[in-house]
């Protein structure tokens, strides 16, 4: 056995490509290590169990399978999870598989279903877990409105380009600022400041104090106030995780490495946190480097009015490849559809 081989130096012909996906699937839908004559049953092959034998030995020397007793069948190594899923399962234009539709169907929910919806639903199905990971660096300011209240308090109106609405409320002494110079400053902030990031409302209304000093009477205590109680906004990386107790619940998976990877997917952006890349040009990340545990992570390239960045699916080690992957597609594919709906 070579432990150093990479992905790139494995040759497999068509037989033993064959025989070597029917060994993953096995593994994955038993969860128990295959052997040859399991392996000729189970799957009806006109093939020996020796000719078996000696395509897995081959699998073995490429690190492709491994065995865990000295007597009994082969498990896939994390090498060959990772050669199953980047040449024998991933296919990046596949969207929208046919069981998914039908499931969303037999639920009464149309393949335009939220997010939440369908994530829900698709997790509960395959058993794994699903992140949708939001930042809001992206989101847009999109309207700023004025609701007077008294002589003394206002309420800034805040729509953002999630649909977001932002109520701030505004305290002035009339004596020094006067109800006009804050229509002034409104009306400015509308003219340079829509669709300018939340995150970088105080520094660019900052960047505005020359013109507010040529318009707007004690504008140095109006940008004040603005900037202190209005523009209050910082980036923030936020995680909602369905069916979380395919986690817990898994056997597979140790209650410490439980704990670790809830901390992981609930305070941090898994993309992040991967190392290893299964496909850079579509932003896909496979990570099987944690025990008994699979994570794969696509990074959303495009913004959306839910502010997601990430959808990740994290199951065992044997996790369902193909659905994993498609129910990334899938909720992907909304997340863009919904987008352009807007």
């Amino acid at each position: 056995m070579n432990k150093n081989i990479s992905l790139d130096d494995i040759k497999l012909n068509d037989k033993q490509t064959s025989i070597f996906k029917l060994i993953v699937e096995t593994y994955i839908e038993t969860g128990e290590p295959v052997g040859s004559k399991k392996l000729v049953e189970k799957c009806k092959l006109n093939t020996s169990s020796a000719t078996i034998r000696n395509i897995m030995a081959l699998l073995e020397t490429y690190n492709l399978l491994e065995k865990p007793h000295i007597s009994g069948g082969r498990v896939p190594s994390t090498l060959g999870l990772q050669y199953y899923a980047k040449y024998l399962i991933y296919d990046p234009k596949k969207y929208f598989n046919q069981k998914l539709e039908d499931l969303l169907a037999k639920r009464r929910i149309k393949v335009d279903a939220t997010l939440d919806e369908a994530a829900s639903i698709v997790s509960k199905m395959a058993n794994f877990t699903v992140v949708a990971t939001t930042n809001n660096a992206s989101e847009l300011l999109k309207s700023i409105q004025l609701t007077l209240l008294n002589d003394i308090s206002a309420i800034v109106v805040l729509v953002t380009s999630t649909g977001r609405v932002e109520s701030k409320m505004f305290n002035y002494d009339n004596k020094e600022i006067q109800l006009n110079d804050l229509k002034i400053a409104i009306r400015l902030f509308k003219e340079r400041l829509i669709d300018v990031p939340l995150i970088e409302l105080s520094e660019k209304a900052n960047a505005l104090m020359p013109l507010f000093a040529q318009q707007v009477k004690n504008y140095e205590l109006v940008m004040q106030q603005f900037i202190k109680k209005v523009f209050v906004f910082e980036e923030e990386t936020k995680t909602k995780t369905y069916n979380k107790g395919a986690i817990i619940l898994s056997e597979s998976i140790s209650r410490e490495d439980i704990a670790k990877v809830l901390e992981l997917i609930e305070k941090h952006s898994v993309w992040e946190a991967i190392d290893n890349s299964l496909d850079e040009d579509n932003n896909l990340k496979l990570d099987l480097s944690r025990p008994n545990l699979s994570i794969i992570s696509k990074k959303i390239g495009y913004s959306n009015d839910e502010n997601i960045k990430e959808i990740s699916v994290v199951g065992p080690a044997n996790i369902n490849y193909e659905e994993s992957f498609e129910a990334i597609n899938m909720l992907e594919k909304m997340i863009k559809e919904k987008k352009n709906e807007n």
